[in-house]
């Protein structure tokens, strides 16, 4: 009597187990075309390489965030992309004239999406 019990409980493991990976599959898959569609959107800013789930956030750790933001400063007069991590940038825009710059080309064409996408530190 108990082995009828054990096995549909066991099913339904199954099942939760398989939705569990579907889902998760899912959202791996959401990430990873954010993220490409974050890298196409941010091409123009120049910025060092990142890892792809770090970004750049052990650079900032090591030497703590105003060295490396002047060498950035340094090498990228204008502006460069800081990745957060995996799905997370910001554009640092330093350069008063390429603000205005930047800020006119995205005024007409910033949606509901693009709000967050550049966020300016004057």
């Amino acid at each position: 009597m108990t082995v009828p019990a054990l096995a549909s409980v066991s099913g339904l493991l199954q099942v939760a187990s398989l939705l569990g990976l579907l889902l998760l599959l899912l959202k791996a898959a959401q990430l990873y075309l954010r993220r490409q569609w974050l890298l196409k959107a941010l091409q123009q800013f120049p910025s060092p390489p990142s890892h792809w789930l770090y970004g750049h956030s052990r650079e900032f750790q090591e030497e703590g965030e105003l060295q490396p933001l002047l060498k950035r400063v340094e090498k990228y007069p204008s502006a460069c992309a800081r990745w957060r991590w995996g799905t997370r940038a910001v554009v640092l825009v330093y350069d008063p004239d390429y603000m205005k710059v930047v800020l006119a080309r995205s005024a007409h064409k910033a949606g509901q999406g693009q709000q967050n996408l550049l966020r300016v530190k004057a």
